[in-house]
């Protein structure tokens, strides 16, 4: 019998020095002060990279645009220069960083030390810190079109002057014609009607090859390309009319971090139709887009078991590692209080419940589920 004693007593001894002696959530008090053998560690939370892409479409009037109606019967033409931004498309993927305010110290005991766990436990670490990024923002531009944006027009015309010239020729005054060249400056309403002469050109152009008035037997494909440029030489000349419109995309990199489980509806950015995106202070509520965070897991009958323990006589509560899994929730666009995309079931660490396991746990392995320090 004292030898079985001697054999508990002695396995009891063991087994207290190869776990962790305690873990203290930090911050302490004075009497809890950890010391030096030990490791931090902090839990997880979860992290949202928000990609956005806007089109924005700038509208450009055209040179001749004051005479579209009266020179080609044109109304449905731009009439001043306008920018303005519309939403295209938003993309979120889940990021993992660490819980500033979950921190905790682990003391290891002796035999921990010995054995250099820190070691083992540092190579075993999730490496959640490569998963970074920064925040950026890019523009994909679109070029004017080299005819609208190099256009250059003729701006003089030769003009001839006659007029009778008083002479005197061997002692006799005599009235002389003469006539003169001389070079004026076009009128922008001239430069414009010779454009439209170039465009009513380009159709009957079209409609004689089409007609086959020429009389001459082009290819099929001879016809289809010179039908092609002058289509698209009608097209040139008509935009300095019309005008043009040109997109843009821009491109938002952000970070959007949920703050606890009641934050299940959180502002991302608004867009202003002539300002573009806007956050923060800047963003307009009536433009407003939300990312809206729909829980899947109730943990109320966990809390209400728990809260009952506690109340037990001999409740004690567990001082070992404390840890937190991830619980699913469904992640949502909103906008004008609409649900407009809906990108699906996503883990989130702060909807998860932090457990604490009992002390000396020792073959638990922590650095799956935390940050190690």
């Amino acid at each position: 019998m004292k030898k079985i004693i001697g054999i508990i007593i002695i396995m009891a001894v063991c087994l207290s020095i190869s776990a962790q002696n305690r873990v203290i959530q930090l911050p302490a008090d004075s009497g809890l002060l950890p010391k030096t053998n030990g490791f931090f560690y902090r839990l997880p939370k979860t992290a949202f990279k928000v990609d956005v892409t806007i089109s924005r479409t700038n509208l450009i009037k055209g040179y001749y645009t004051d005479y579209a109606e009266k020179l080609l019967g044109l109304s449905n033409v731009i009439q001043n220069n306008e920018t303005s931004y519309a939403l295209k498309n938003v993309t979120i993927s889940p990021v993992t960083i660490p819980d500033s305010t979950h921190l905790f110290y682990v003391e290891l005991s002796p035999r921990q030390i010995k054995k250099q766990f820190l070691s083992q436990l540092y190579q075993n670490a999730t490496p959640y810190n490569n998963q970074v990024f920064d925040s950026s923002f890019t523009i994909r531009p679109t070029q004017l079109p080299d005819f609208f944006k190099n256009y250059s027009a003729i701006t003089y015309i030769e003009k001839e002057d006659h007029y009778v010239e008083t002479q005197i020729i061997e002692g006799v005054v005599t009235e002389v014609p003469v006539s003169k060249t001389k070079m004026v400056t076009k009128s922008v309403e001239q430069k414009a009607q010779e454009a439209a002469d170039f465009i009513i050109q380009i159709r009957k152009d079209k409609y004689d090859l089409t007609a086959g008035v020429q009389e001459v037997p082009y290819s099929k494909e001879a016809l289809a390309l010179m039908i092609a440029e002058l289509n698209q030489w009608e097209t040139n000349y008509l935009d300095l009319f019309t005008g043009i419109s040109i997109e843009d995309e821009l491109h938002f990199t952000f970070m959007v971090i949920p703050k606890d489980e009641e934050d299940t509806f959180i502002p991302l950015f608004s867009i202003d139709p002539q300002n573009g995106l806007l956050q923060g202070d800047a963003a307009q509520p009536e433009h407003a887009y939300f990312l809206k965070i729909t829980p899947q897991l109730s943990h109320n009958k966990w809390m209400q078991l728990m809260s009952e323990k506690a109340k037990e006589e001999k409740y004690k509560p567990n001082n070992g590692y404390s840890f937190r899994k991830a619980a699913p929730a469904l992640l949502s666009l909103v906008h004008h209080r609409k649900e407009i995309q809906i990108w699906g079931i996503y883990n989130i660490f702060q909807l998860g419940i932090i457990e604490t396991l009992p002390a000396k746990t020792d073959e638990f392995d922590i650095s799956k589920f935390v940050y190690i320090y």
